[in-house]
């Protein structure tokens, strides 16, 4: 006697029809109706209850950047404003603003040139050490003016230096 081999699945396949057609016309709608119960609560379990908690998010994070976007136009109006009503600051003299500077800490200057790119060039015979550290804190402080090229030498008398320097508005 020959035998045929049938995968596994067909056999299953076979062995459910067998069993379906056994059932009563009562029990098998009863089935029917029992099967499209499980795939609707499958479908709403794994497509809809996930749809929604999407839905959901995505509204709450459309209203925080509605509103984040209503601050980011509120402060790019701000700054537009901030923008047309800078007054530009008046011109300063570097050199007058040196020139006070040095009168205030008793320092006579030997030369002040003006240099190329608003730079100034300063040259003290005699200057303590001390009282220059002095003037440089004041310069770059009252007048925003920093030393961007400083030559100290020292001289014969105790704590005094003769200094070349180059000062410069900050870029």
């Amino acid at each position: 006697m020959a035998t045929t081999f049938q995968p596994a699945a067909e056999t299953r396949l076979m062995q459910w029809r067998q069993w379906w057609q056994l059932r009563s016309p009562s029990e098998r709608f009863v089935g029917v109706i029992a099967g499209a119960v499980v795939i609707a609560i499958a479908a709403w379990a794994l497509l809809w209850q996930p749809l929604a908690r999407d839905t959901e998010r995505l509204e709450r994070r459309l209203v925080e950047q509605r509103a984040t976007l209503v601050t980011a136009r509120r402060q790019a109006d701000e700054i537009a404003a901030l923008a047309r009503n800078n007054v530009a600051p008046l011109p300063r003299d570097a050199r007058s603003d040196v020139e006070s500077a040095l009168a205030r800490q008793g320092i006579k200057a030997t030369a002040i040139e003006r240099g190329d790119d608003q730079r100034l060039r300063v040259t003290l015979d005699a200057v303590s050490f001390d009282n220059l550290a002095t003037l440089l804190d004041a310069l770059q402080r009252d007048a925003r003016l920093s030393a961007v090229d400083l030559t100290a030498a020292a001289r014969v008398e105790p704590g005094q230096v003769r200094v070349e320097m180059t000062l410069s508005p900050p870029r």
